[in-house]
């Protein structure tokens, strides 16, 4: 396989951090109020101040927020009061992971989408979009509660003087749709652990995205100082004073609109010919941070294939194939697009057959099996029978909302394989913006030849669950396929932190999703625009739901399916290219997510990080790159303090005109 980057060297402990003595109580417990805080915080500053994203990417800056202030604020306390206010590595790890994973809670993880879709069917529900005539006999009542004493009213307008939240309406559905969900990230949990060892061990992927994270929890010092231990050296308050000052400075211009600012918040759109794709232009400094750690070979691709879909999507535009939206990939490129990711997804499993021959043996006979899984946060046998009831839970629930068994059979496997090849992809790459180019449902239905031979209940069912089948951030497979890295820094209970991990995941989307409805009825949901979750992506999906079951869908097209072929082909090609010469430049990666909406978003950053790379390797060597992290872990850090600053600052004096310091690309 070729290799174009050196593995960096993890940073130890320092001498004096505290004994680490593993997952703790008081971690899991600090975890757990963490989880509750990343839920209100996303939902309060997206919904109330109308401010920065806190739970869009990958890397939810809501986490990163809240776990880098905890580190500092522990290492104050430390340094006056005495080391019981410190925190040894592993206790860091499990508090951010659990964050980590209870950011899929808020806004556009869980919650927003789940609210969104619940409320809005009776209440949006009018003659002209005949929702009470074809979508309304196809919802369950267990799931999607009515309308009845206008209680879904009182959601989008506030409730009338001495009225009370009617909680319970709301019960029995909520009750069925976070065991749905919980089933759904269970079942992804115990995938990750599954297959850990084949992608860190095996496969050798390096995890770009969590290397800054590793440096935060492993440095967070040990009581002799004030700062954490890595916030030292003039590279790293370079690269700290560089973005502060100019998030800090642009502050200024809130409070004085005439004031200069440095353009950081100025994307644009820009049209080379008429028929071709645009280029995004805007420079992210958070992708530009977690960049500089992926590999020059992958940064190169993204770019690369980007501009080769301006250029292709352009060419069949113009011979009349429908290719471009006109900013993004659709049509027959995406088709092509989607056959390279599915090739990709099933080549991951045939070069992972002989780890998942051994995982089963060792879940079915743990004595006959070489293979040792005591360093994994759950054993073979307990995440594989997890994962497969699980599945059978999965299954049944949408069995009883109305799906039928051959998709039922189809979906569940279809949604394991995308949201695991999502989950590599991010463990390979470091991106923290990424979406896939198809959805499990896509990759059904095309192995079925279509929707038109689905049921109208079928097809509501998954329009009611496709948010979390479909999750663009592959659901919290990502993340737990991250967590599972950072459990190899964990010293002791890694069991605990497991368990850990899965009750922030409970505590993150439950807090939320009731956090978001007492919004709606305190405040009036139609008072927390302009956001596009609560009402227009809740009323788009149900009528996405509506139209499906009213349209009269013909099979799909041979054309279709051909370029479908030609994506995997030439996905054959790149991978077999890439294992058999070192010289090979094009990942993979790039043309899997060739045209995807967040792959367009970024590339234009990707490529100044790539570019800044390159020359620091070529001008000034591998031992320069190593000697520059702390620049890039600087930056980084001063971004995530101004973002926190201008939430605290919008809090203040511009409830509810926010201002978006960190965006969702």
């Amino acid at each position: 396989m070729a290799q174009t980057q050196e593995t960096p060297n993890i940073p130890s402990p320092e001498p004096d951090s505290p004994e680490d003595k593993g997952v703790t109580i008081r971690s899991l417990v600090y975890g757990l109020v963490l989880s509750v805080a990343v839920g209100i915080l996303g939902d309060t500053v997206r919904y109330i101040l109308h401010a920065s994203f806190m739970a869009y990417s990958h890397m939810p800056m809501g986490n990163l927020i809240l776990s880098l202030l905890s580190i500092l604020a522990c290492s104050l306390l430390a340094f006056w009061f005495g080391k019981r206010f410190l925190f040894s590595p592993s206790e860091w790890i499990t508090i951010f992971s659990m964050g980590f994973i209870a950011s899929m809670g808020p806004t556009y993880g869980i919650s927003g989408y789940l609210v969104g879709v619940t409320v809005g069917p009776h209440y949006f529900a009018t003659p002209e979009n005949e929702w009470a005539r074809y979508l309304h006999p196809f919802l369950p009542s267990w799931l999607i509660p009515t309308n009845e004493g206008n209680v879904m009213a009182w959601f989008y307008e506030g409730m009338p003087q001495g009225a009370s939240i009617p909680w319970g309406i709301w019960a029995v559905p909520l009750f069925w749709w976070f065991s749905f969900i919980a089933a759904v990230a269970f079942s992804l949990l115990c995938a990750s652990v599954l297959i850990r060892r084949q992608w860190s061990d095996n496969e050798r992927l390096v995890y770009p995205a969590m290397e800054p994270i590793i440096e935060f929890t492993t440095r967070a010092g040990g009581g002799l100082r004030k700062l954490p231990d890595f916030m030292r050296g003039k590279a790293f308050w370079s690269g700290f004073i560089l973005t502060s000052f100019v998030f800090g400075w642009n502050m200024i211009s809130w409070f004085y609109p005439q004031f200069p600012r440095f353009p950081t918040a100025r994307p644009r759109w820009t049209f080379f010919s008429r028929d071709y794709p645009p280029a995004f232009f805007f420079l992210s400094t958070v992708v530009i941070c977690f960049s500089y750690f992926a590999s020059l070979e992958i940064l190169f691709s993204i770019w690369f294939f980007d501009a080769l879909f301006i250029i292709e999507g352009g060419i069949l535009n113009r011979m009349g194939v429908s290719a471009i939206s006109p900013y993004y990939g659709t049509g027959r490129y995406i088709w092509q697009t989607s056959g390279g990711f599915t090739f990709l997804a099933f080549w991951g499993i045939w070069i992972a057959r002989h780890h998942i021959r051994d995982v089963i043996k060792k879940a079915i006979y743990p004595d006959r099996s070489p293979i040792d899984d005591s360093k994994e946060m759950l054993s073979y046998r307990a995440a594989l029978i997890g994962m497969l009831l699980s599945c059978v839970f999965i299954g049944l629930w949408l069995g009883r909302a109305g799906m039928e068994l051959k998709m039922i059979l189809l979906l569940i496997p279809a949604m394991i394989i995308v949201y695991a090849t999502v989950s590599k992809l991010l463990a390979d790459s470091g991106l923290i913006y990424l979406n896939a180019p198809l959805s499990a449902w896509g990759l059904a239905t095309r192995a079925i030849g279509g929707s038109h031979t689905l049921s109208a209940s079928s097809k509501a069912a998954l329009g009611l669950s496709s948010r979390v089948i479909n999750h663009y951030r592959g659901f919290n497979m990502g993340t737990a396929t991250h967590i599972n890295r950072l459990s190899e820094y964990v010293t002791h209970g890694k069991g605990r932190l497991f368990w850990g991990v899965c009750a922030a995941f409970i505590v993150g989307m439950i807090t939320s999703t009731l956090f978001t409805l007492w919004l709606g009825y305190t405040t009036g949901g139609y008072n927390v625009q302009p956001n596009w979750l609560i009402i227009r992506a809740g009323v788009g999906q149900v009528q996405g739901i509506a139209n499906s079951i009213k349209a009269v869908y013909a099979p799909i097209a041979a054309t279709n399916y051909w370029f479908f072929l030609a994506g995997a082909g030439v996905m054959a090609i790149l991978n077999l290219m890439r294992y058999r010469f070192v010289w090979w430049p094009f990942h993979p990666i790039g043309f899997a997510l060739s045209g995807t909406a967040l792959s367009r978003l970024t590339s234009v950053t990707i490529f100044v990080a790539w570019l800044i790379k390159l020359t620091m390797l070529k001008l000034a060597g591998a031992s320069f790159y190593r000697k520059s992290r702390p620049f890039f872990i600087g930056m980084l850090t001063g971004y995530i303090l101004a973002v926190a600053l201008g939430v605290i600052v919008d809090a203040i004096w511009f409830q509810p005109q926010g201002h978006v310091v960190h965006k969702w690309y």
